[in-house]
């Protein structure tokens, strides 16, 4: 994994995004996709990965990056209505992924 960054200002963007994606994560229910079980465990998952992440923890970059890739599990419950919000999460957690913020 590239360089990451201190969590600073240059992070309100994907804070941003994140609040975003929880926020509309939480209006779903069912479903399941690898480790969860349904749409509500994801939103619980996401929700405590952001605290994390907030909090200083770079180790939920990982995790996020994994979890907004295309046909993960951000597709898998939020589908079509998340799709621009989990291109834009994606593209930019990879940039920060890989240290090229």
């Amino acid at each position: 994994m590239g360089n990451l960054m201190t969590l600073d200002s240059s992070f309100a963007p994907l804070f941003k995004l994140l609040d975003k994606a929880e926020q509309l994560a939480g209006h779903f229910s069912g479903g399941h996709s690898g480790q969860f079980l349904s749409a509500k465990d994801f939103h619980s998952s996401l929700r405590h990965s952001i605290d994390k992440l907030k909090r200083g923890d770079n180790t939920q970059i990982e995790k996020l990056y994994i979890w907004f890739l295309p046909t993960s599990s951000w597709d898998d419950f939020v589908g079509i209505e998340g799709e621009k919000i989990g291109n834009e999460l994606c593209e930019l957690l990879t940039t920060i992924r890989n240290g090229k913020q």
